[in-house]
């Protein structure tokens, strides 16, 4: 079976015995693999990934007809052994839908992987985030895969910072899986902080909590310039004009608009690669720029009265999914 040698390159290498059922399995997967070539330099390997040729595992059930599960596990064991006794793992990805409707914390149980690897490999920012029915990639070794380009949530900004000063060595990996190149740090664990923002699925407020009152709700209502019954998608929270204004969690800016009609100057931050937005209008400046990345209490703006606007105040909005939310009972406002 080929196998990656990090000294020379590529070898082989006799295997234990439960290869055997597996060998033809194997084979296609490493043809699958792509393109895999060394860097006689630093020794640094590179293996490109396409998700759609990966090895699919249909279910972590387990059963006696369950037999690719039964290999994974024994894949995931053995490398765990190898890697005590100082030798190399093997290097293998599986694909699976999650159509059993595990929870992150439930798939990372089952693969017997930590669930910093699985987070890090397949874009999850939090670990309360829903990933049922997602397509994701099981390893078959733990460890962290830090993104070589820009980061796209909070989690992988904060590995860019920690390790940003890493010194590569020869049991450093690039994986690039479809199009995007990562550093994989083998058996590496979250830091006690990495591990804080990657467990925070609270909300923050948009305003400082002493500094508004909330002057219209959520739902429908008359238009105070037209005088029609419409739905407010929002909340207004009325503040001193002047007042910062927060992301209320990590995201990226999706829209910096200014002078619009009706909400005047407003933000969109896009969260958990879209699935939720915030939206905070009628500002009287904004202070980011569009698909800048924002973390959870970063002034964005501050609140003023541009726009179809009958006093200073922010029109605050939450959406999941495209459906609006009571920002009032997502982040829990009682006053």
């Amino acid at each position: 079976m080929l196998k990656i040698n990090y000294e020379t390159g590529l070898s082989f290498k006799r295997q234990p015995r439960f290869f055997n059922t597996f060998f033809f399995f194997l084979i296609y997967f490493i043809f699958s693999l792509g393109n895999l070539y060394a860097q006689p330099d630093d020794q640094i390997k590179r293996i490109i990934i396409e998700k759609d040729k990966l090895p699919v595992l249909e279910s972590l059930s387990p059963s006696r007809a369950n037999t690719i599960l039964k290999d994974y596990n024994n894949i995931v064991e053995s490398n765990s052994k190898a890697i005590s006794a100082g030798r190399e793992p093997e290097i293998l990805f599986f694909k699976y839908i999650n159509n059993e409707r595990f929870t992150f914390q439930g798939l990372a149980a089952r693969c017997c992987i930590t669930q910093e690897t699985l987070a890090t490999l397949n874009q999850i920012e939090n670990a309360q985030d829903d990933i049922k029915g997602q397509t994701l990639i099981l390893p078959v070794v733990s460890g962290i895969f830090i993104p070589v380009e820009r980061g796209i949530n909070s989690i992988e900004i904060l590995l860019q910072e920690n390790y940003s000063s890493h010194p590569l060595t020869k049991t450093n990996i690039y994986y690039n899986i479809n199009g995007r190149d990562y550093l994989f740090l083998r058996s590496k664990r979250f830091t006690p902080t990495e591990r804080a923002y990657f467990l925070d699925s609270s909300l923050r407020l948009p305003l400082d909590n002493d500094s508004f009152w909330v002057s219209s709700e959520f739902g429908k209502r008359k238009n105070p310039f037209s005088g029609e019954m419409k739905n407010h998608n929002g909340i207004d929270l009325a503040a001193a004009e002047g007042t910062p204004v927060y992301a209320i969690k990590d995201g990226a800016v999706y829209a910096a608009i200014e002078k619009d009609p009706e909400f005047g100057n407003y933000i969109i931050l896009s969260h958990d690669l879209g699935k939720m937005t915030s939206v905070y209008a009628h500002l009287s400046k904004i202070t980011v720029d569009r698909y800048q990345y924002v973390k959870k209490g970063d002034v964005i703006g501050y609140v003023g009265q541009t726009g179809k606007a009958t006093g200073p105040h922010l029109h605050f909005e939450i959406r999941t999914g495209g459906k609006a939310e009571d920002p009032r009972i997502k982040l829990n406002i009682e006053k």
